[in-house]
């Protein structure tokens, strides 16, 4: 006989707890291919905001791409066209997989980032701000430069920390579970 309130097919709330504990082991296939996917997530999700606001600011996507290259190329990526361009495209992703990776290996050794992943995205999302601006971009063809108005610096660090880190913590939690 099933409790007061119970169906067969309705989930209890032991079945919903099924997130990652601990120590629990997930096969590295699995560790990868949810890291690719946070990963591609937040790649796309930050330029769906990104975009949009530099056209407004007067910056096409082929300069805002061109200024993640000219961090390897320095000023010649803006003469380069469409292949710095590509260039840009590339580290865009790769930035955004190995920031996904992290969270990912991190999440599997804290098992609490999965518990509170609005907290744990928003935090990491800090830090990433912190690590792109103050140790990335100074060790580029770039060098630091930090935004030229208040306004410019809220805009970049609440896209870090909403529309970056929090979609990999939120992808990240959705696929880690124990089945």
């Amino acid at each position: 006989m099933l409790p007061s309130g119970t169906t067969a097919n309705r989930p209890t709330d032991v079945q919903r707890q099924d997130v990652l504990h601990a120590g629990a082991h997930v096969e590295p296939f699995a560790v990868v291919r949810v890291a690719v996917l946070a990963g591609l997530a937040a790649a796309i999700i930050e330029m769906v905001f990104v975009l949009p606001i530099q056209q407004y600011l007067g910056a096409s996507p082929l300069v805002v791409f061109q200024s993640i290259a000219a961090g390897a190329l320095g000023k010649a990526a803006f003469g380069e066209g469409l292949p710095a361009a590509a260039l840009g495209v590339a580290v865009h992703v790769l930035i955004s997989l190995v920031a996904a990776g992290v969270f990912v290996c991190a999440s599997l050794r804290w098992p609490v980032l999965l518990r509170s992943p609005w907290v744990s995205g928003i935090l990491y999302g800090v830090v990433v701000y912190l690590v792109m601006t103050f140790v990335v971009l100074p060790l580029s063809a770039i060098g630091l430069r930090l935004p030229k108005s208040f306004v410019l610096w809220t805009i970049s660090f609440s896209i870090h920390l909403f529309a970056f880190a929090l979609p990999i913590a939120l992808v990240t939690r959705r696929l880690l579970r124990v089945r």
